[in-house]
Formats: C-alpha cells, structure tokens, sequence
C-alpha cells in the first residue's frame, strides 16, 4: 500500500500533507473490551474466527447464556468491504458475517460495579459501536497521517474521520509558532538589555 496525498492545508505560514497510511496499526491488536467473531471463507478480520456455523452459533449460545450483550454483524463485500451493526440493502453482496460480544464480566470488571445494571449495559453498546467503527475505518483503508513542510514533523495511525489528524497537525503548527514568538521575544528583550542597536536588531530579524 502507497501512501496517497488526501489534502493539502496552508496554515500559519506552514504547509500541511494529510496521507494515508501505508503500515497502519490493526484496532484489534490493542486490549479490547469486544470480542469480534467471524465465520467466512476468505476473511479472517475478527478477534475468533471459526471454521463453520456450528462453531460460531455455539459461542454465541454461550455468550447469551453468560449474559453477555451480543449483537450480529453484517459485512459487504463490493469492491472492498465495509462492516456494520445494521444489515446493508443490498441482498447480493452482503449478509451476516458473525457476531459482536460485549462480556458482562469484563464491563463490571473495567467499570468498578457489582452488577451489570441498564446504564452499563448502554456504555456496553457504545463502546461496541466505537470498536465496529474503528475496524471498519481499518478495513477500509480510512487510516491517516500528517507531514508539516514535507520534512518536517509527522504522524500516522489516525483512525477514521480525518479532521482528527488535520486538527493534531494544526496544534503542532500552534505549539511551534507559540514557542518561536517566544524565543524572539526573549532574544529582543536581550538585545534592548545589552543596548544593541536598532539597525542591527533588524538586520538580524531578516537573516
């Protein structure tokens, strides 16, 4: 995978490059609180991937007997794929690809709570929202990064809506203009203490 120039931003006097990603980090690879589980015969993108329906019903059995929230995921498949809570219109290219589970123990566990009380389970539900969101950006290649001034500073790995990275390239450009008004502030205020000409202060504010 190449990296592709998506936009091109002036700013403050800097030139900002957002790209793709050409090595982007799997979401899955971190600590999760989802577990993905996925039954096809040419994708393997989950946390589980089981062989056969058999295999993939009966952890989800298991999930509903534990208590878990459990909710079926859908995948279509045209020219890319993408994955979604929601089942996609088209019938063709499209159909449950597996499940999504949220276990209840690890939601008391991560959350201090004794119980797996309807608020939780609501913070359950947009969690696994987040995680489906994120790994569909992953699989769809929406991963990005930034260079400011072509050699400048840079960073890669941003997941999903791009204005997180152009907004991170933005506050590095914010910090390094910050920081050079303040050195020639402190150098003016040195040269006005050690009476140095104004002629020669100029001349040094054009080198």
């Amino acid at each position: 995978m190449e990296r592709e120039v998506v936009e091109t931003i002036k700013y403050c006097g800097h030139m900002i490059e957002i790209l793709t990603d050409d090595n982007p980090w799997n979401p899955r690879e971190e600590s999760k609180i989802c577990i993905f589980h996925i039954a096809h015969n040419h994708y393997n993108f989950g946390d589980k991937n089981h062989n056969d329906y058999e295999s993939i019903k009966a952890a989800e059995n298991e999930a509903i007997r534990n208590g878990d929230i459990v909710k079926s995921l859908y995948m279509f498949d045209h020219s890319g794929i993408t994955i979604s809570l929601s089942p996609f219109s088209c019938p063709w290219d499209s159909g449950q690809v597996g499940f999504v589970q949220v276990p209840r123990k690890i939601m008391i566990k991560e959350f201090g709570t004794k119980i797996f009380t309807p608020k939780l389970k609501k913070r359950a539900l947009k969690i696994m929202e987040h995680e489906v969101s994120e790994l569909d950006s992953y699989i769809r290649g929406e991963v990005y990064g930034y260079v400011i001034d072509e050699d400048g500073d840079s960073c890669w790995g941003y997941i999903g809506d791009i204005k997180y990275c152009i907004e991170e390239a933005k506050g590095v450009i914010d910090y390094i203009v910050k920081n050079d008004r303040k050195e020639h502030c402190e150098k003016i205020k040195k040269w006005i203490k050690s009476k140095v000409a104004l002629i020669y202060r100029e001349s040094a504010c054009l080198a």
